[in-house]
């Protein structure tokens, strides 16, 4: 039997700063944004401030949208899952 080598633990990522964060975040603003935008187009012509409302949420989930996506790229990616990415 051979030598038993002590395998390393891999330091923890906090969630906040995982890829999975950012992505759930652009995906809860890409969802709050579709749905500002069909109230926008849906109330228009019926009720303003309701749209004006809505178009305001849709500007602020755009914002949002744009700005998580552009801090994807500064997400951390676990060690484990990029050498199973290398592998295929």
């Amino acid at each position: 039997m051979g030598r038993m080598r002590i395998k390393k633990k891999e330091t923890v990522i906090p969630f906040r700063e995982t890829l999975a964060y950012r992505m759930m975040l652009a995906g809860a603003s890409l969802v709050v944004f579709m749905t500002a935008l069909y109230i926008l187009v849906r109330t228009v012509s019926t009720n303003i401030p309701i749209a004006v409302v809505s178009g305001a949420v849709g500007v602020a989930a755009a914002f949002g949208l744009f700005y998580n996506l552009d801090h994807l790229r500064d997400a951390k990616i676990p060690k484990r899952t990029l050498n199973r990415m290398k592998r295929r």
